[in-house]
């Protein structure tokens, strides 16, 4: 997996006025920790951050961060969203390195139809959307596939039926469900109405 550049700067630690000068400047305040970056409070272009996260799955992108004269592997660890607005607030970044195997998140995505929707109208509950993976992390998978053209009513596909790159361990309990089919809702019959019920005779009467 190829790692994405991002160019940073190092900043103080300020006030919220400070904090909010630097984001009308288009900045969003950051951090980024690790074992040879220690712990460095960084501001971060809030355009260039956006276009990561609209275009990649934060658990699975390696960043190049160029810090000055320095430059660290790194990936997203959290990033803090507006609760109304959703507009990032500040974002947490971990070096890694790419010789040690990292624990991360991996997005699936469901490819195929199921036969038990499709024909039968049963109904796709999808009950996990990412899992835990082990590798190292230039062999991280932006995503991992799901095939569900085979589930009928009844049927589930759980996450030890996922196919994965030989170099990529799954972590996650492989008896997790991670879709299932279920029969469709019966209608009940509508309920009858006073009137006709005081309509029908009652038991007996002639």
């Amino acid at each position: 997996m190829d790692s994405i550049a991002l160019t940073v700067e190092t900043r103080l630690h300020g006030s919220k006025g400070s904090v909010k000068a630097l984001r009308r400047q288009g900045l969003l305040p950051a951090v980024v920790y690790g074992k040879d970056a220690g712990n460095i409070l960084i501001q971060v272009p809030e355009k260039a951050l956006h276009n990561i996260l609209s275009a990649h799955s934060s658990g699975s992108t390696l960043i190049n961060l160029q810090l000055e004269s320095q430059s660290f592997p790194v990936m997203l660890r959290e990033v803090q969203r507006n609760p109304i607005r959703r507009t990032i607030l500040h974002a947490d970044f971990l070096q890694v390195s790419l010789t040690e195997a990292i624990e991360t998140e991996i997005q699936l995505h469901l490819i195929g139809e199921a036969p038990g929707v499709v024909k039968d109208g049963g109904i796709l509950q999808h009950m996990l959307r990412e899992v835990t993976v082990s590798c190292l992390p230039t062999q991280l998978p932006d995503m991992i596939t799901a095939d569900i053209s085979a589930l009928n009513i009844g049927d589930q596909l759980t996450v030890g039926e996922l196919t994965v790159p030989s170099e990529v361990t799954i972590v996650t309990d492989p008896d997790s469900v991670i879709v299932m089919v279920v029969p469709p809702a019966k209608e009940e019959a509508p309920a009858e109405s006073e009137e006709e019920a005081a309509a029908e005779p009652a038991e007996g009467a002639e």
